[in-house]
């Protein structure tokens, strides 16, 4: 059996539109906004929905209910990640949403401001040192707690998180963390104090994780950093890797722990204000299997979300391609095709036979 172009066409316009819309399905996400502050609903918040797809994609939004309560329904592609939006006394408010079936329950809990500078403290503060090729990769961690009572969210008119940096640096990031949020990327800005930058954050009640990181340039095997120490912290540690790296300075003391085999964690007994003063020696031979990266450059990073884009939506691109291949097959077979003559046509085109005279 012969397939018409019209039919050809058909089939191939079904299969790219079958391989694009398979992965979509209709999910419902719903929660509900409460006051954590008064322990009442909020009813009449904004809510706005975001895809995570490489940054933050508003798709959606709607308002509370009397009883504070929303419903989105979107198509999404399997274990895609959403993130719920409610902007409250000028603070936006997050909670996860996470694709793992047809129905998802994300209910945000919003604050009253006004907590008090005295309400926040630094519980601990954690630095890990990351040798490469060309520099040293410092990663330093504050755990930031929010202690008010009543529960009140800490949002200053202006910097609420200073913290200081060696004299040279590149690549420097920032970024917070709350223990159910997504980490969201900030913007510092250079403070009064020479080497110090400050962020704009408001942080909720509870812990929140600030975390810094920045390169220092590495020539040779030996590196002698001076950390200052301006944040006053309950406890302060260093950890290093656990091979191809050898750590001294006044003050560290090593604490035997199995929870991170492949780390050494060491106590600092130094306290805030100060400088910590560390020879950093690098064995590359010994080093775990890293891969070399440039020597950055000093910067800042911009205020966005850090989130890798799900597999899913990566996987989308090599379905297109496959569906315009297909698609691409199909006309050209349809170019291929030669027009059948119709006999019947055939013959009513040739002359009829003369009679002779």
């Amino acid at each position: 059996m012969r397939l018409s172009r019209q039919n050809v066409f058909s089939l191939v316009a079904l299969a790219v539109g079958v391989a694009w819309t398979v992965p979509a399905a209709a999910v419902e996400i719903t929660g509900q906004v409460r006051n954590a502050t008064t322990g009442q609903p909020v009813a009449g918040a904004s809510v706005n929905l975001l895809a995570l797809r490489g940054m933050m994609v508003p798709i959606r939004e709607t308002q509370t209910n009397q009883e504070g309560r929303y419903r989105f329904v979107v198509a999404a592609n399997p274990s895609e990640r959403f993130l719920v939006q409610v902007p409250f006394q000028g603070v936006n408010y997050h909670a996860p949403a996470f694709v793992t079936g047809e129905r998802i329950t994300a209910d945000v809990e919003v604050y009253e401001s006004g907590a008090a500078p005295s309400d926040i403290s630094i519980e601990g503060h954690t630095i890990f040192l990351e040798p490469h090729s060309d520099h040293v990769r410092v990663t330093e961690s504050y755990a930031v707690h929010n202690h008010s009572q009543p529960l009140r969210t800490f949002a200053p008119d202006g910097d609420s998180f200073t913290f200081p940096v060696p004299a040279t640096v590149g690549d420097l990031q920032v970024s917070v963390r709350t223990v159910s949020g997504v980490p969201l990327r900030q913007q510092p800005q250079p403070a009064e104090a020479e080497n110090h930058f400050t962020i704009d954050y408001a942080f909720r009640p509870g812990e929140s994780e600030v975390q810094v990181s920045y390169a220092v340039p590495l020539s040779g095997t030996t590196l002698d950093l001076l950390l200052p120490l301006t944040v006053e912290t309950k406890t302060r540690h260093i950890a290093v890797p656990a091979s191809g790296v050898q750590l001294s300075g006044a003050g560290l003391e090593e604490i035997e722990q199995t929870r991170f085999p492949q780390t050494r964690l060491f106590s600092v007994s130094g306290a805030a204000p100060g400088e910590l003063a560390l020879r950093l020696q690098v064995d590359p031979e010994a080093l775990p299997a890293v891969a070399s990266s440039p020597q950055p450059s000093v910067a800042t990073a911009e205020s966005v979300v850090t989130i890798v884009p799900h597999p899913i939506n990566r996987a989308q691109s090599y379905i297109v391609g496959l569906c315009l291949f297909v698609l691409l097959l199909g006309l050209y077979y349809l170019n291929s095709l030669q027009p059948t003559q119709n006999t019947s046509d055939d013959s009513a085109r040739q002359p009829s036979p003369t009679s002779a005279d």
